[in-house]
């Protein structure tokens, strides 16, 4: 199963997708990257100066990857691709608090900064888009649990969204819905 969850490869992002990467079980894990991680990496590390050079080497990143697995693995995207990099399924998130439409503005400001390099402004744009979306996620638990469960069966769509529509309902309930807990009790 190739699963693209479609997330803004910006910093306000880097702790949702951490949370949702830490709630994964570990053999997810194994299969996933986290592309705003990444960037957070090369930026902490001091490899990339700039969160605009981290978007890049990010990308350049994750399409080397992306180009050195075999048809038949399984894998996890967190942030985009290449629109001619094909996924058995795309969902997005958006915000950790509602269902929104996938947008990337930060990617979008780095477009336009590298417009006249027609190499760099073909990496950073024809990505994939909102409206391939099967499903807006929110809530990095519920999202976690919901691409487990997903990754791990022969999909049947109807089944686990509303496995993942309860336990968003739950977590509304019962309070438990922060994402720096660990929400598994």
């Amino acid at each position: 199963m190739k699963i693209l969850l479609l997330m803004p490869i910006d910093e306000q992002h880097t702790v949702a997708a951490t949370e949702i990467y830490k709630d994964l079980p570990n053999e997810i894990r194994e299969k996933t990257f986290s592309m705003p991680m990444y960037m957070q990496y090369l930026v902490s590390t001091h490899i990339a100066k700039y969160w605009e050079y981290a978007l890049v080497d990010t990308m350049y990143a994750s399409n080397k990857l992306l180009s050195a697995l075999d048809k038949k693995d399984d894998y996890l995207l967190i942030g985009n691709a290449p629109a001619a990099v094909e996924f058995d399924v795309i969902f997005n998130f958006q915000d950790i608090e509602f269902d929104g439409k996938y947008e990337d503005k930060f990617l979008k400001k780095v477009a336009e900064l590298v417009k006249a390099d027609e190499k760099l402004y073909n990496l950073v744009s024809n990505l994939h888009t909102a409206d391939e979306s099967k499903m807006c996620l929110h809530n990095c638990l519920a999202t976690a649990d919901f691409l487990a469960a997903y990754m791990g069966t022969d999909p049947h769509l109807d089944k686990i969204k509303e496995k993942y529509e309860e336990t968003l309902k739950f977590k509304e309930k019962s309070g438990h819905g922060s994402i720096f807990k660990n929400n598994r009790t």
